[in-house]
């Protein structure tokens, strides 16, 4: 399973036979089929999408996708701070049912993509696609059941709990030993979970954390390399070269524009 990062805090395009192993960020992201279809697995149900059809994962939610022949979509990926009126729902609850198959007002709803597409790939005013993006979401909710997030996916509540909380202190000097007391478990309890439902080391996890973390600052700032190391959570110009390299192929310093 991969973490990923985005900087952006609005990413729309039209994606073309979307193949994507089991990945979670903290971002939201939608999903609209507009042709062929689409294998989308969300915390572990999945569901064959097809034309006029979504989904929607919430913040540090694990899924995947899978296109069984072609499929064309558009994927909106978005942080949740971008639309605070909905910070409760995205911060404390989950869908019960991820998927969309029916919108009410389908035309309607496939004319806001639209214009949430244009209006992104035009760079107009960014309250534009805020005002786009709002609506869409609000139709999407009003018909997408929650639950509160302790009460879903009890087997997934740990692996939230780290995620979230090295989403905010990875930058920090933290060791397992640190993280598990934090969170109240043993260490040898979080590493189990890190290989069983992360699929790597806590060390590899932190590592791209951090790298990923850099990489935005080094296409994104002005800082030094230096600022952009300890900045990012390593403790010597070595381990930053040595990680970066190990996550991206290549050196930071090939990454400064």
């Amino acid at each position: 399973m991969v973490y990923q990062n985005w900087d952006e805090y609005l990413f729309v395009k039209v994606t073309n036979n979307n193949n994507y192993q089991a990945h979670m960020h903290r971002q939201v992201e939608i999903f609209y089929v507009l042709d062929g279809s689409l294998e989308m697995t969300i915390s572990g149900k999945k569901r064959l999408l097809k034309k006029g059809m979504g989904s929607i994962a919430f913040p540090n939610v694990v899924h995947e996708t899978r296109t069984p022949e072609h499929s064309s979509a558009v994927m909106i990926i978005f942080n949740h701070n971008f639309l605070p009126d909905f910070s409760v729902e995205f911060n404390t609850q989950r869908p019960i049912n991820p998927f969309i198959a029916d919108m009410p007002d389908d035309r309607a709803f496939s004319s806001l993509i639209g214009g949430l597409l244009e209006s992104t790939q035009k760079n107009t005013d960014i309250r534009i696609s805020k005002g786009y993006l709002y609506i869409l979401t609000a139709m999407i909710l009003s018909q997408v059941p929650l639950a509160r997030q302790e009460n879903l996916y009890d087997s997934d509540g740990i692996c939230q709990d780290i995620s979230n909380y090295l989403n905010q202190h990875f930058t920090e000097e933290l060791s397992l030993s640190q993280l598990a007391c934090a969170l109240g478990y043993s260490k040898y309890h979080i590493s189990h979970i890190f290989r069983e439902k992360f699929g790597c080391s806590y060390s590899d996890y932190l590592k791209r954390l951090r790298a990923e973390h850099a990489m935005g600052l080094l296409t994104h700032s002005a800082l030094s390399m230096t600022e952009v190391c300890f900045a990012s959570g390593f403790s010597s110009l070595r381990s930053f070269y040595r990680a970066f390299h190990e996550v991206y192929g290549a050196s930071p310093k090939s990454m400064v524009p």
